[in-house]
């Protein structure tokens, strides 16, 4: 009962307001929550605009744990993969066996790319077959720092051992001066 909208109805009614500043500002915040669900040993997988709340204190609140998974626990069990294309993780659309915190990053950087885009990147399935995703540089003109695209762009990878591998480094990432 918390009063406020979607990060999905800011994208599409108040994106040219979106700053460097206002991203690195909500995802630190959204980060410290998702820090906690991943200590707990469990995984969103299904984190994007639309599951992403936005008080009316500007602060992001995670929403919808449907396809969370205990995922982090060695006696997890085969559950059906659920996602949201263009958000979800290479390894999501697989067996499963390389889901990690890795895998919710990928999610947020996604998220990140909407936000200042417009558009969602995309899908993982598609890329892992001929990677045509456009680069935010090429996509937006000022507004934001070469470091903070560079930064979505990493959690981007479509190697896992190439993202962030938590939360906090990320988080860390998105805390440095530009």
């Amino acid at each position: 009962y918390v009063r406020g909208r979607t990060l999905q109805f800011h994208i599409q009614r108040h994106r040219q307001e979106f700053t460097d500043t206002f991203i690195r500002r909500v995802f630190v915040h959204l980060l410290n929550g998702l820090r906690e669900v991943h200590a707990n040993k469990l995984l969103h997988l299904d984190i994007k605009p639309a599951n992403i709340y936005i008080t009316m204190e500007s602060k992001p609140v995670l929403l919808d744990f449907g396809a969370a998974r205990q995922a982090l626990s060695s006696d997890h069990q085969r559950l059906r993969p659920m996602y949201t294309a263009g958000y979800a993780a290479p390894e999501q659309y697989r067996n499963g066996d390389d889901l990690g915190p890795w895998t919710d990053i990928y999610s947020v950087g996604a998220t990140m790319y909407t936000c200042i885009a417009g558009i969602h990147p995309q899908p993982a399935n598609d890329r892992e077959k001929k990677d045509q995703l456009t680069p935010l540089h090429e996509m937006v003109r000022g507004g934001f720092s070469p470091e903070l695209l560079s930064i979505v762009h990493w959690c981007l990878e479509i190697d896992h051992l190439k993202r962030p591998q938590t939360a906090f480094e990320l988080q860390k990432a998105l805390t440095q001066e530009p």
